[in-house]
């Protein structure tokens, strides 16, 4: 499993306000050997600089030495729980994140060590999470290593799973094989599938189904966490494509 992805921030969600040119090229995606990818991200106009991209996280985040570059202000404290605990950490104000046409304003990022972000991959300065990406319709192909800004995103298009917020994330209510209903966040940070073993007895993860989309078992890793949001990661880097809809209504997936 990946050293770090970020869970859950203990601080008040924000829904940005998300401007993207709708006949705007798509955006090339690095996509590393455990499914993780990586983006080109401008921060305050300036960069571009490596960010990974995380629909798990609550919150988008910036390495110490590019808070550091960028002058950015430090405005409060906030608990950052990660897969290696949690801890308080200082927030800085962006003036904004871009990624390609799509732009987001007066983002709060909470600051890590870059030691800790560089064990994403190399190079990797900050994260990109759903305080940015819930302002957008986008569809990532990972077939074709691009993102795809999408207006037309409809949740009422066939296979398109309905998506409750939580806490700065988004999670799908499933059903497991065994006929018990498991609530999973969509995690193009997770390199496997994960389950919380605090929230639920099960072990493993058969014949699910999202939307129009069946899968068998993903032999998930359990971890001791306590979460009262969901029961588990589920990573996305094994389908052709994934579909989000703006503000996390839905999500679809392709084989």
């Amino acid at each position: 499993m990946r050293t770090i992805s970020v869970l859950v921030l203990v601080t008040a969600a924000i829904v940005p306000a998300g401007a993207a040119d709708r006949t705007a090229q798509p955006v090339p995606l690095a996509i590393d050997s455990r499914g993780g990818i990586v983006v080109q991200i401008r921060v305050n106009d300036e960069g571009p600089f490596k960010f990974m991209l995380d629909t798990g996280s609550a919150r988008s985040l910036v390495s110490d030495d590019l808070a550091r570059v960028l002058v950015a202000p430090v405005v409060a404290k906030s608990e950052v729980i990660t897969s290696a605990g949690s801890d308080m950490r200082f927030v800085v104000r962006l003036a904004s994140l871009a990624l390609g046409p799509a732009r987001v304003g007066a983002i709060l990022a909470p600051v890590l060590p870059t030691a800790h972000l560089a064990r994403l991959g190399p190079g990797v300065q900050g994260l990109l999470g759903q305080d940015f990406l819930s302002a957008f319709n986008y569809t990532l192909d990972y077939r074709r290593a691009r993102l795809v800004w999408d207006d037309q995103a409809t949740c009422d298009a066939a296979g398109a799973v309905r998506m409750t917020a939580a806490e700065g994330r988004f999670v799908m209510a499933l059903e497991n094989g065994d006929g018990r209903p498991l609530r999973l966040v969509p995690d193009t940070g997770a390199e496997v599938a994960v389950l919380f073993a605090g929230r639920t007895p099960a072990r493993s993860i058969s014949r699910l189904r999202l939307g129009s989309t069946a899968l068998g078992d993903l032999r998930p890793v359990v971890v001791s966490r306590e979460d009262e949001n969901a029961d588990g990661l589920l990573p996305l880097h094994g389908f052709a494509s994934v579909s989000f809809a703006a503000q996390g209504a839905c999500v679809t997936v392709r084989k």
